[in-house]
């Protein structure tokens, strides 16, 4: 019953939008989504840039379900965090520097820098360099280092040495981030500390010349000569910030680890600790002590909205499907913040009590907020077919296929759509641009 809760989880509780596996080099990871983390790092990106000075409306933060410790960027803005670098850290401004160090490699610009250095290194190195030059990139550090091993050892050490530069410069302008939003840019320092200590009890640190991360030791240099030439940077704890990652890193620990060692770290009566227990409780099917404890939490704390948002899910679960919506519309009304993750929930809950009409207003609202939901079309396909409008689920249906990347599937329904959708509507327009898309797919292919 427990591995039952614990798949289905993966669909609810923990507010996956869907799974995505990325395949570099023999490497998928597992994207996870949570309105609670996602609202936080939001805040924590405009912490670190009061002033507006990087343009952080196209960066993308995602967060990776994984027990390593890791963070990394790619093109298009995009931030991938390991979930386990959020647990090891004890403090909010640990995990600012990380935001803050991965920032600096955009607004850097070296993801585009690396692109050119791996063109400039392609002209003298196989293909199977390249491999390993991308898999590092992408995270997959083992398979990268095989890859490059079996080339010249001088095309990897010209790339490593690239990035190691690149490592510093990130560091430095890091620093420069933190200062300018009032966060004490020792952080970053100390954060490196601990990993280096966490790496030297798994017995995985790397040595130096070929890491694209440098060592900690190489790395404190110059952050604490940066620190130096920007003077005052000793700033204040922000107390709300810090209650409210402690909490979130007790729910993610719930998550993730096992009971067991949930249990045995979260046993106080303190509130994240209740909260790490509620969560790690509801994975052991004991599901009215997760509720009794988040009932607790919320007569402590009423307008804290992720105790309305968890014990929803686990309501929706049991199939208390009124008591869910209930609860998920307190969350909502608390939240405030603009967030297509929680009105998707709250759609699929609306959903299962036959609120078809209403539920498709609030799936198609989430879907201004991010259109790349497939999960959500899903569901107003769903609702649409509830109110028998086949030719609008036939159109929906054909959205969610082509985000899948099924593009026979997605030019079917769009074919079968086009015929009885209202012409000159939205979704005709959309039903015909999709069929011209993938029209044009084939004649390229």
């Amino acid at each position: 019953m427990a591995e039952v809760i614990r798949n289905l989880s993966l669909v609810i509780i923990i507010n996956i939008l869907c799974l995505i596996f990325v395949s570099k080099v023999s490497y998928s990871f597992e994207i996870i989504r949570d309105t609670e983390l996602e609202k936080f790092t939001n805040d924590i990106l405009e912490a670190i840039d009061k002033d507006a000075s990087n343009d952080l409306t196209e960066i993308k933060v995602f967060f990776i379900k994984s027990n390593d410790i890791n963070a990394f960027v790619t093109a298009g803005n995009n931030i991938f965090i390991n979930t386990e670098l959020f647990i090891a850290a004890d403090d909010y401004r640990e995990f600012a520097a990380v935001i803050a160090h991965e920032l600096a490699h955009i607004v850097s610009g070296h993801v585009f820098s690396t692109s050119n250095e791996i063109s400039n290194l392609s002209k003298k190195a196989l293909p199977i360099y390249l491999l390993g030059i991308i898999s590092i990139m992408t995270g997959a550090s083992d398979a990268g280092l095989a890859g490059i091993m079996v080339g010249q050892a001088s095309v990897a050490d010209s790339y490593t040495y690239y990035s190691r530069t690149q490592e510093a410069s990130a560091d430095q302008r890091a620093i420069k981030i933190l200062c300018d939003g009032q966060i004490d840019g020792k952080y970053l320092s100390n954060f490196l500390k601990k990993l280096d200590k966490i790496n030297l009890v798994n017995s995985i640190n790397k040595p130096d010349y070929r890491s694209t991360h440098p060592s900690a030791t190489n790395r404190q240099t110059w952050i604490d000569s940066t620190l130096k030439s920007i003077g005052n940077c000793d700033y204040e704890e922000n107390q709300e910030l810090q209650k409210r990652f402690n909490l979130l890193k007790a729910k993610l620990f719930g998550f993730t680890h096992p009971f067991e060692e949930t249990i045995a770290i979260y046993n106080s009566s303190e509130d994240e600790d209740l909260y790490a227990t509620a969560v790690a409780n509801y994975f052991k099917g004991k599901h009215q002590f997760s509720i009794d404890i988040l009932l607790n939490l919320i007569k402590e704390n009423p307008s804290n909205p992720y105790y309305y948002e968890l014990i929803g899910e686990i309501y929706f679960a049991n199939q208390k499907y009124n008591k869910a919506i209930d609860a998920q519309s307190m969350a909502i009304d608390l939240i405030k913040d603009e967030n297509d993750l929680y009105l998707m929930m709250y759609g699929n809950y609306l959903l299962s009590v036959d609120k078809n009409e209403k539920s498709m207003k609030v799936l198609k609202k989430s879907l201004i907020y991010n259109p790349k939901n497939s999960y959500t079309w899903y569901l107003l396909a769903r609702a649409y077919a509830e109110m028998d409008n086949l030719a609008l689920a036939n159109y929906a249906t054909a959205e969610r296929y082509f985000l899948l990347g099924q593009r026979s599937l997605s030019y079917n329904f769009a074919k079968k759509a086009i015929k009885n959708v209202e012409q000159n509507s939205p979704e005709w327009y959309r039903s015909k641009d999709l069929i011209e898309i993938m029209d044009n797919e084939k004649i390229i292919n």
